[in-house]
């Protein structure tokens, strides 16, 4: 869980870095195969990384 927090700590130092700023990053929304069913949820990767945590169309502000 520290790995994450650090990731995220390290961003917010770079958006620091050039003036301040906000991150909205959202992560993949659920896809329909068809009208009965859906494709597996994949999380996208990036945020993964900063966040560990894998549901659908969750977002990060920082």
């Amino acid at each position: 869980m520290k790995s994450y927090v650090a990731r995220r700590a390290a961003l917010i130092a770079q958006l620091q870095a050039k003036g301040g700023g906000v991150a909205i990053i959202p992560t993949a929304p659920e896809v329909r195969r068809n009208s009965d069913s859906d494709y597996p949820y994949r999380h996208d990767s990036y945020f993964y990384y900063l966040s560990g945590f894998t549901e659908p169309e969750a977002v990060i502000v920082l």
